[in-house]
């Protein structure tokens, strides 16, 4: 079975329109370890940190969404702050 996602990164301007940043595929079952919400959020800000860190994103809020096909597993938000550089 695949388990191929799109993670979205919608960054939050000083207006509050999201606009879109950066768009990742992945092919990962994290999202289906544990049934709930909770866990889904869990994993999909483990994800984000990640991502974001390896391209050096600038702080900020995003918007979060990890799509299966046309199916939206989650939505979060984060304010980033990355780690000195």
């Amino acid at each position: 079975m695949e388990y191929v996602h799109s993670i979205q990164y919608h960054r939050r301007g000083q207006n509050g329109r999201l606009t879109l940043a950066y768009v990742e595929s992945v092919e990962d079952h994290g999202w289906y370890i544990r049934k709930g919400a909770d866990w889904k959020s869990h994993y999909t800000m483990a994800c984000a940190t990640e991502y974001l860190t390896r391209v050096s994103a600038d702080a900020g809020t995003f918007a979060i969404t990890v799509w299966r096909d046309a199916i939206r597993v989650c939505t979060v938000g984060i304010d980033w702050n990355p780690p000195n550089r």
